[in-house]
This record gives structure tokens, sequence and C-alpha cells, in this order.
């Protein structure tokens, strides 16, 4: 067992020993850890925008294309030895 995965079954393991207002407070110093935390920067929708434009669309020729190719594959017989 990796050592992050032994960690988290032991904490789930003594989380669960603890009764009701233990949990919560251990939940509650969990969240103030969190708001310590720095947050990762919001992105801007124009990043986004740059980024979706990169992907690339194929046409209906090139799929033609590909299709054709895999037929001829599919029809080629490699050599016996």
């Amino acid at each position: 067992m990796n050592k992050e995965k032994y960690v988290m079954t032991d904490l789930v393991f003594k989380f669960n020993l603890l009764d009701k207002d233990s949990r919560k407070e251990i939940l509650d110093f969990l969240d103030f850890l969190l708001t310590k935390k720095p947050k990762a920067p919001k992105k801007k929708i124009s990043d986004y925008k740059k980024k979706i434009l990169k992907v690339s669309v194929w046409s209906e020729g090139d799929i033609d294309l590909v299709v054709k190719n895999q037929k001829k594959f599919d029809q080629w017989k490699a050599r016996e030895w």
C-alpha cells in the first residue's frame, strides 16, 4: 500500500472513532486551513476562448479520408513467416 493511501486510511479510521462533536471540530479546522490556502487565480473567459480555438476541427473530407484509409488498412494482409 502506498504511503498516501495508508495516510488516508488511517485518517478515515481515526475520524470514525470520534464522536459527532469532535468530527465537527475536525471539519471546522479543515475548513479553516483551506481558507488560509492561497486560492488559484480565476481563469479569464478570454483565456478559455483562446484555448478552445486551438482545438482542431475536421471537415467531412478529412473524415472521409480516414475512413478510406481504414478500409485499406483492414484489407492489408501481413506477411507470414
